[in-house]
């Protein structure tokens, strides 16, 4: 199930979208993941793209789970990035 999972993370928006399509009368638990993923990608979008806060974490997170780690330095006031270092 996590093959899966990692696999759909890897699909860009427009492949979900039509894989959906495909499955309007289908209930399956792929067909569930599929939304989930869909989802996911709506919200976080949203938020990186209004909240400082979040799209800061965002980054540090991304950043310490990225084959290469780099660390994440933001500003004192929390709005932008000042700097990021490789670990």
């Amino acid at each position: 199930m996590d093959n899966i999972k990692e696999k759909i993370n890897t699909l860009s928006d427009e492949t979900i979208s039509n894989m959906l399509k495909q499955r309007e009368n289908n209930n399956s638990s792929f067909k569930e993941l599929l939304i989930a993923e869909q989802e996911k990608r709506k919200k976080h979008n949203e938020l990186m793209a209004t909240n400082w806060n979040y799209a800061i974490k965002e980054h540090i997170k991304t950043g310490l789970e990225s084959p290469t780690p780099y660390k994440v330095i933001p500003y004192k006031n929390g709005i932008g990035i000042k700097k990021i270092e490789l670990l």
